[in-house]
């Protein structure tokens, strides 16, 4: 069977990570968001990928190329404007066989065999299927309702903020024909799903296990939590040089050509990424990683925190609950403050609405190669663009 996996949108709401990047190109779990969704399609017996780019295609193609790495046949598509899922899906359309093809949204990340399931689905009934799930919060996708036969009954697109209830997410496996009727309802994706639910004929495949659809900078940490949550040993390549005393506790996965100083503590479950250097006295606490080739100083601490690769953590800084983006440079000292004082749920004002992010830590979101000075100080949620300059913290 083919996929058409969507990978094209900016998506302006994961500002600052998706300005010099796609969003299949987040690092999460140690690896790109991509690479991920492919190890899981060759497992369930998907070769075929139509990977539909726009925004930072480069980057994808440079990656992944053909698909051969992750067993996969790659076949790029692109979508020249943003118009929307419909409109990106039949921009593939003289690609697509007259079989049926799982469509997957690119930003989205599952643990477990997600895919078998839901095709074995389709094979039954031969008519469309939509993997739904129950977020904590479901006010930003669409709800989902179905019978017990579990034959979707309604689709509401908008629904209103409060109890938490089933919503697409983000996986399909659809007929053939479904391309006439996208070209009839004028590339509106919802209409034709609206149409199938009138003539029952769409089925719901429930998934209970981990699954996160990143709409925000926060996701990314907790689709890399969703991730590390799923280690239940720890892993040191060969390579990896632990100098003294290094303490190792629970799922803590080096990669290669990692060096570690005396004093260190890693709690698992983390990462520490190709070619980092970790020096003395250095805390690394559980749902960190830090990507490779990337350099954390003397006495810092991280805890539940990304950082992408290429990064330079100064020496006694304290991150915590942030997302550090590629080549990202700190000074001495940092510290990013991940809670206000009455420990209550985190509010972020976004295009001047409130947004409810359900967690009541989060600290600094940094984007790529910016350069943090010393002793620099972030309240809570801080975002900081890409390329920023901070100078260093003087005071005399």
């Amino acid at each position: 069977m083919q996929v058409v996996i969507l990978a094209a949108s900016a998506s302006q709401r994961l500002y600052p990570f998706t300005e010099t990047r796609a969003k299949p190109m987040l690092w999460v779990g140690g690896d790109f968001v991509l690479s991920h969704t492919l190890h899981q399609l060759r497992e369930a017996g998907v070769r075929e990928v139509i990977l539909v780019v726009n925004h930072c295609e480069a980057e994808i193609r440079n990656h992944f190329k053909s698909g051969t790495a992750w067993g996969v046949t790659i076949r790029y598509v692109v979508q020249p404007e943003i118009k929307g899922i419909g409109h990106a899906l039949l921009c593939c359309q003289e690609h697509l066989n007259q079989k049926p093809f799982l469509l997957i949204y690119g930003d989205l990340l599952a643990v477990g065999d997600i895919y078998s399931p839901t095709l074995g689905r389709f094979t039954e009934f031969g008519e469309p299927v939509a993997v739904v799930t129950l977020p904590a919060s479901s006010h930003e996708y669409g709800n989902i309702y179905f019978d017990h036969e579990m034959r979707i009954n309604r689709l509401v697109e908008k629904p209103q903020q409060g109890q938490a209830n089933y919503v697409l997410a983000g996986i399909f496996v659809l007929p053939h024909e479904f391309l006439r009727r996208l070209e009839k309802a004028d590339q509106d994706i919802l209409e034709c799903f609206q149409d199938h639910i009138a003539q029952g004929q769409f089925h719901a495949q429930l998934w209970e296990k981990g699954w996160m659809d990143m709409v925000h900078p926060w996701h990314i940490l907790e689709a890399n939590k969703m991730i590390l949550n799923q280690w239940a040993t720890a892993s040191i390549d060969t390579s990896a040089q632990l100098r003294g005393n290094v303490r190792i506790e629970g799922a803590v996965r080096i990669e290669g050509n990692v060096v570690i100083e005396s004093g260190s503590v890693l709690k698992g479950p983390c990462l520490i990424g190709k070619g980092s250097y970790i020096g003395n006295n250095v805390l690394i606490r559980n749902h960190s990683v830090v990507g490779p080739k990337s350099l954390v100083g003397y006495g810092c601490e991280l805890k539940n925190c990304i950082a992408f690769g290429g990064n330079d953590i100064g020496r006694l800084s304290f991150l915590g609950d942030s997302v550090l983006g590629e080549g990202t440079v700190l000074g001495a000292g940092v510290t990013t403050v991940n809670r206000v004082p009455d420990n209550s749920e985190i509010i972020c004002n976004i295009n001047g609405e409130e947004t409810r992010t359900g967690l009541k830590k989060i600290g600094a979101l940094i984007g790529d190669r910016a350069f943090i000075g010393a002793r620099q100080t972030f309240r809570p949620n801080t975002t900081i663009p890409s390329g920023t300059i901070i100078p260093d913290n003087i005071s005399y």
